[in-house]
């Protein structure tokens, strides 16, 4: 009778850790779908960036300090494929980098894991056409 409790009491236990640390894994999985989308959606804008990934954060009950989501938008000879193909029709395409790099924490049952996150995406800023070289008479 005595291990029957025993082996109940530690299968109850492994319960307990195995759904908390799922609900971890499946909180963290489901807000980095969310960040990815905020990240690839419109115009990159900091201001709009950071707010949409708070309030993902919010709906999800994910702890996120506004201080700790760096973003950088940086220029970059690297080209989308759009920006390859028009760059091949002789046109000047510009081309910026943006990185979004957090940290995150998840609480489930009274456990808390740390996460670190960081995405980048490539964005064509504008593509015009060099002046033509006329040659003067």
């Amino acid at each position: 009778m005595k291990k029957a409790i025993i082996i109940l009491l530690i299968l109850g236990i492994i319960g307990f850790f195995s759904y908390a640390h799922f609900n971890r894994f499946m909180v963290s999985e489901g807000f980095k779908k969310d960040a990815e989308g905020v990240i690839q959606m419109g115009t990159p804008n900091e201001e709009m960036i950071r707010t949409a990934i708070l309030k993902k954060a919010n709906e999800r009950e994910v702890i996120v300090s506004p201080d700790e989501i760096l973003i950088s938008i940086e220029d970059t000879e690297e080209k989308t494929i759009a920006g390859s193909i028009v760059g091949m029709a002789g046109m000047k395409v510009e081309t910026k980098r943006l990185i979004v790099r957090l940290s995150y924490t998840v609480r489930s049952l009274g456990m808390s894991k740390t996460y670190n996150l960081e995405r980048f995406r490539l964005f064509t800023v504008s593509a015009s056409m060099p002046a033509p070289n006329i040659p003067q008479q």
